[in-house]
């Protein structure tokens, strides 16, 4: 498996990912190539041989915080540790000019919050009905925050 920056090349089939990945609110191929070609941006996908496998894109919010606004992996793809290698290498990246990295996830989503606090993420902010959809009977979020002086775990 290799992270590496997105290219416009990509765009096809990190759409059909975003499908595959979030069976409730997926992005559309128009708002990807917004948020994946945006100036600032840090975008990057996890290829195994050919096949794009996953995908990070984190936008700047001011001079000293970037926030993930989307990270996913194909469900065939799963259990590989491709989120986390992601989330290491946007560590690696966005730490060299921003103070924090913060992102939003749904608070029902276990996985990925339990995976978040393993990466030094914690919860600074309870998000009531954040979400225009359901997903698990809530539309509620956590808005969570890494310092990037913390180590990862």
């Amino acid at each position: 498996m290799i992270i590496r920056r997105y290219r416009r090349s990509d765009l096809d089939n990190i759409a059909v990912l975003e499908k595959r990945a979030f069976t409730v609110g997926p992005y559309s191929k128009r708002y990807l190539k917004t948020v994946l070609e945006y100036p600032g941006s840090i975008s990057m996908v996890a290829q195994i041989n050919s096949s794009i496998c996953g995908y990070l894109v984190a936008l700047p919010l001011d001079e000293r915080s970037i926030d993930i606004e989307s990270i996913a992996t194909d469900p065939d793809c799963r259990g590989l540790g491709i989120a986390k290698r992601m989330i290491s290498m946007l560590i690696n990246w966005a730490c060299n000019e921003y103070e924090n990295i913060i992102l939003e996830v749904r608070d029902k989503n276990t996985e990925a919050i339990s995976l978040y606090l393993k990466m030094g993420f914690e919860i600074i902010e309870f998000l009531n009905g954040y979400y225009h959809e359901s997903y698990r009977g809530s539309k509620n979020a956590y808005r969570m925050k890494r310092n990037c002086k913390e180590k990862t775990a």
